[in-house]
């Protein structure tokens, strides 16, 4: 070949390459190699932070109308019931499962209501009448009422699935990690302050001081005053609901409004890095329930769900239970305002622990995390076999102290496997096929927590109470059953790996 030709070749190669350059190389694009940009993690994408404000404090009334009865709840039934002791764990867990059962009810249903007409009318309806439900709870003065009433809040608290898809639908791949987990503090919150609302105002003629509750109304429905506040709670909520809180399903959001944008701060030093995550290939129609169903991979996140729904719930029920059986029973013999506290405590040491979950998931990954947590139920049923065994021998100042310590420890084994609701979320966000299923999605995640927390509230209580009444294995026959089934659940986060390498 000509040096000539030879010439031109090269030359024509050059401008080739750097035409392709110029089509390829955007400010956009990482600099970085593919192998090297999959290690450095991202920096989160800025939060839509009014908004977000205003779906966590809506969420808050959902965990407090349904934690704000456990301080009393077990003195109301026995009084109604005319129920003593353990014995009482057969009525119990029956209030325990009405709300359940309205769950599996409704749920999907307001998840594919909330997929079709939007997400905010589902939260106003379901925040109004939850609060209006509480209310009616308050002044509740027979068994049959109690549990209807319970039912009726259960209804009209099952908009939860919306909720949580305003939330996956205001983040993005890059800050969901901080979103979710912050959602689920906002849980713990709730957890944190229902059972404290219930603990310190129920009964307030003999437990709270003044001649403002001294009198013939407040004795004849001593519970209408935490019901009350719950109710205030979820008025304020409401209010935010209808003059604040924006709509986030893009088909109602409208032409004119467009899809919400995320814009950094001005003075933030965090600035979007990578656009969100987006699949070009997903429906743009709500998918149906047998269609969701057929993806191995939905069928293995509602298996998890309702597996870490179970042993969640049988714990929530048994150790309001065994606080207020008596010691000589196997229970702790703790009152009403005690067992507020006790649960605050629980609460409490939730926000802490989850606030360090955004960490654990960046560093750790969804699903290590995920198995951590369901690893962790287990451990905690074994140790409540020791609370009545440290209670049996409180003496004194020290004795006291010792069982608070036990208390306490199994109240923060039982927040470390609670953690696992938040990841929940991001595994249905994350493996739903687009945003138009995403309501859709988390009422069938929603749906297998509440069919299981159907059952689990009247199988543990009555379990105890037939433990506790017949000194099975010293009354600890339900921490064995509970630590087997915990292990058995513990199995299907465990299968996820089949669908994620994180």
């Amino acid at each position: 070949m000509a040096p000539e030709q030879t010439t031109n070749v090269e030359l024509e190669l050059e401008l080739d390459m750097a035409e392709v350059r110029s089509h390829s190389s955007l400010d956009s694009d990482p600099l970085l190699p593919p192998e090297h940009h999959q290690r450095v993690p991202p920096r989160p994408n800025p939060l839509p932070r009014l908004q977000l404000a205003v779906v966590y404090f809506v969420k808050l009334i959902i965990p407090i109308a349904a934690t704000q009865n456990l301080p009393y709840i077990n003195v109301l039934v026995a009084d109604l019931a005319k129920a003593a002791g353990a014995k009482t764990g057969y009525y119990s867990g029956l209030v325990g499962s009405a709300r359940s059962v309205a769950h599996i009810l409704t749920i999907y249903f307001w998840g594919r209501f909330s997929d079709r007409h939007g997400r905010k009318p589902v939260v106003i309806i379901g925040t109004a009448l939850t609060g209006f439900f509480t209310l009616l709870f308050g002044i509740s003065q027979t068994f049959p009422t109690v549990l209807l009433t319970v039912f009726l809040v259960g209804v009209f608290s099952g908009t939860t699935g919306a909720i949580h898809s305003i939330v996956g639908e205001l983040v993005d791949s890059t800050n969901e990690a901080i979103a979710f987990p912050l959602y689920d503090i906002v849980s713990a919150v709730g957890y944190a302050i229902g059972p404290l609302i219930g603990g310190t105002f129920a009964n307030p003629a003999t437990e709270l001081s003044g001649p403002w509750f001294d009198t013939p109304f407040w004795r004849a429905y001593p519970y209408f005053l935490p019901s009350l506040i719950t109710a205030s709670i979820a008025a304020a909520a409401l209010f935010l609901a209808v003059f604040v809180l924006e709509e986030t399903l893009p088909a109602k959001r409208g032409a004119r409004k467009g899809p919400i944008h995320i814009h950094p701060d001005e003075e933030s030093p965090i600035t979007p890095v990578r656009e969100p995550r987006t699949d070009p290939f997903a429906p743009t129609k709500p998918l149906g329930v047998w269609t969701l169903l057929s993806m191995p991979v939905i069928r293995m996140v509602c298996a998890s769900s309702g597996a870490l729904a179970y042993v969640a719930s049988s714990f929530n029920t048994v150790f309001v239970l065994q606080a207020y059986t008596p010691v000589e029973d196997g229970g702790l013999a703790l009152s009403p305002s005690q067992i507020g506290r006790a649960l605050g405590i629980m609460g409490t040491v939730s926000i802490f622990l989850k606030l360090g979950m955004p960490y654990c998931l960046r560093r750790f990954g969804v699903l290590t995390v995920f198995r951590w947590c369901m690893r962790s139920w287990p451990i905690t049923f074994a140790a409540m076999a020791l609370l009545s065994v440290v209670a049996k021998k409180v003496e004194g100042a020290e004795g006291l102290a010792a069982e608070w310590t036990a208390v306490s420890f199994v109240l923060f084994l039982s927040r470390i496997g609670t953690m696992a609701f938040s990841i929940i979320m991001i595994l249905t966000k994350d493996h739903t096929p687009g945003t138009s299923s995403l309501g859709s999605s988390n009422g069938l995640a929603e749906f297998a927590q509440s069919f299981a927390s159907v059952f689990s509230p009247t199988i543990v209580s009555s379990l105890f109470a037939f433990s506790s009444s017949n000194r099975i294995l010293g009354g600890n026959v339900w921490v064995v059953v509970m630590v087997l089934i915990s292990v058995v659940s513990g199995w299907f986060a465990e299968q996820m790996k089949r669908y994620r390498d994180d």
